[in-house]
């Protein structure tokens, strides 16, 4: 049985360079692997501090009632720490810009673009489960779960009515907010430097566009048509103390994410 899940993290880990395109996840095996800071060098230490960076690219955000493809663009930094090498809290600070968020109101095709603007995050990984296993390279195998939480309230670039963009001085009001919550289960399987992994995840994306153009208001709520999602990825551990991420995302959304993790 062990042999069979570490066969299906491969394909998976192909099918993601192939085929595979929400909030990152990250790999549930990083309290594990990293096992030397560039600070305190001592392995098996009960703390430590991790740092690293993400880009979030997602094409295709699958919102109730839109007309075009959501596109979204992330890029953050994370910082958190290291307990007894299992859980990881963390925190999550960058910018975002959303692009083509169209909707039908009482209607009128209304399109809002955006600026970059701040985004924070929190969030946690734990390694539930850890066993080494003979054959197929003699790797380890992890399961594990991560939840996390990230809000944005980005700045209004351009809106457009029917496809005509509107001039600053009708706009009295614009404004676009987005929530994002998930949380997720993988498997991974370590084969000396590479970490393949691959799991679900149940995500909620929730958010409100809101404009005032010529004294009449157009508001939206909306949220994501698809709960539930796949993804799949992979780290390259560089040395015990980095590691170089890739995650591709898709069912509930298509999206690329790329990363990296440095333990202190």
């Amino acid at each position: 049985m062990k042999k069979l899940i570490a066969i299906i993290i491969c394909f998976g880990f192909v099918l993601s360079v192939t085929a595979a395109y929400a909030a990152p996840v990250g790999n549930i095996a990083t309290p594990s692997t990293l096992k030397k800071g560039i600070i305190y060098k001592d392995e098996g230490g009960k703390f430590a501090v991790i740092a690293g960076g993400e880009v979030d690219l997602t094409w295709d955000q699958n919102l109730k009632r839109q007309n075009d493809d959501t596109e979204y663009y992330l890029y953050a930094g994370k910082i958190g720490v290291l307990i007894m090498d299992r859980f990881m809290p963390y925190a999550i600070l960058g910018a975002a810009e959303a692009k083509k968020q169209t909707f039908d109101i009482n209607g009128t095709k209304i399109k809002w673009d955006t600026n970059y603007d701040f985004v924070w995050g929190v969030g946690g990984t734990a390694m539930l489960y850890e066993t080494k296993l003979e054959g197929m390279g003699n790797g380890t195998l992890r399961i594990g779960v991560d939840g996390k939480y990230r809000q944005s309230h980005l700045k209004v670039d351009k809106i457009s009515l029917d496809g005509v963009e509107q001039v600053d001085s009708a706009v009295t009001q614009a404004k676009y907010e987005l929530e994002q919550w998930q949380v997720a289960l993988a498997v991974s399987y370590q084969i000396e430097q590479i970490i393949p992994y691959v799991g679900v995840k149940y995500s909620d994306a929730t958010g409100e566009a809101v404009t005032t153009i010529s004294g009449i208001q157009y508001k939206n709520d909306f949220e994501n048509k698809d709960n539930v999602g796949i993804f799949v990825g992979g780290d390259i551990l560089i040395n015990d103390t980095f590691t170089a991420n890739i995650e591709g995302r898709f069912i509930d959304e298509t999206a690329l994410s790329l990363g990296a993790t440095l333990r202190f």
